[in-house]
């Protein structure tokens, strides 16, 4: 009986090893373009979103975290100036699966940003 709960055990273990990654993505601002966290949508203002993926190696533990800059990412699509965003981080199905057969020495990490700002004179 005790070989069975060390099976059942070790099979517990290793579930949470790989569903529980050292994983962390940053999200911040250099300070090129204006972004107001709180709630100044206006009627003008524009919605874009904005989707990424971020991978991670060894359980997560290479790299420490990854950086997503909010100015970067809402610069590249013409964004002058941000009034509200949303950041949503996700795996898909396909993700997870390729956690599991690299037993978690692979993680990919997607995250989605919703903005809402004004974009410059070329929109």
């Amino acid at each position: 009986m005790f070989h069975k709960f060390g099976d059942i055990l070790a099979k517990v273990l290793l579930l949470l090893l790989l569903t529980n990654g050292c994983t962390s993505i940053n999200y911040q601002s250099n300070g090129k373009i204006p972004i107001f966290v709180g709630n100044t949508k206006k009627s003008t203002d524009k919605t874009s979103l904005i989707k990424g993926k971020k991978e991670f190696y060894l359980w997560g533990l290479y790299p420490k975290n990854h950086d997503v800059f909010l100015d970067e990412e809402f610069g590249k699509v013409g964004f002058q100036k941000i009034n509200r965003f949303i950041i949503e981080e996700f795996q898909t199905t396909i993700d997870k699966l390729k956690v599991f057969a690299s037993l978690g020495m692979y993680i990919p990490k997607r995250y989605r940003i919703i903005g809402h700002g004004s974009f410059g004179d070329q929109r």
